[in-house]
């Protein structure tokens, strides 16, 4: 039976400060570094901006290395997205740190990357509507990864022993899925922007990318 949960689901939304040489480092030497810095901070608004259009919960910008940039600042307030430290370690401990902080204290929790600021509108309504019904969710990337990960239940272990910054980072969440009998909605795949040829492709998409192009 599905669960029926009225808390407001906080989104966490991942983000680097974006600073040259810290952000989008695969798109250099084709895009210099300040160039990968201003597209890391548009992607960012674009992304920032849909969810403060699309996700009826909390909003929370889970900001690397701190809260103080003046970009991320900015954003936030903008954009009505209260701001938290990433802690350290590798990506799974801080998303896991957050998702279990949002299950116990909202009864749901969603990390979502800054990478695919292409990512449809139902995508992000849909993924609270799962959580709401105390379904987790799944966002796959095309390289691999994931972009999204919802979860409404404590399902503990689902973001160990994964080899972050692979191809086989979706493959190790699924085999932990399965050996905790973890059930997941599946959103389509999506490709994050990394490299130049997939900002070539956003550009197809979203002509306004088209200037680091150029």
């Amino acid at each position: 039976m599905e669960k029926n949960v009225k808390q407001s689901i906080p989104l966490y939304l991942f983000a680097k400060a974006p600073e040259p040489h810290r952000v989008k480092t695969r798109m250099q030497p084709s895009l210099t570094a300040g160039h990968s810095a201003e597209l890391a901070a548009m992607m960012l608004e674009d992304t920032m901006s849909k969810v403060s259009k699309y996700w009826k919960g909390e909003r929370i910008l889970a900001a690397a290395p701190d809260i103080s940039h003046p970009t991320m600042r900015t954003l936030a307030a903008r954009y009505q997205f209260r701001m938290e430290r990433q802690i350290e370690g590798d990506l799974g401990v801080k998303m896991w740190h957050v998702l279990e902080e949002g299950i116990g204290q909202a009864g749901g929790a969603v990390v979502l990357g800054s990478d695919v600021p292409h990512i449809p509108d139902y995508v992000i309504s849909d993924t609270y509507r799962h959580v709401c019904k105390g379904r987790n969710v799944v966002g796959p990337a095309l390289d691999g990864g994931f972009y999204l990960l919802g979860l409404a239940i404590p399902a503990n272990g689902i973001l160990k022993n994964i080899g972050w910054s692979t191809g086989l980072v979706y493959d190790d969440l699924k085999r932990n899925a399965k050996s905790g009998q973890i059930l997941f909605a599946e959103h389509p795949i999506l490709r994050d922007i990394d490299h130049v040829e997939d900002l070539k492709w956003l550009a197809k998409q979203d002509s306004r990318y088209r200037k680091f192009l150029a």
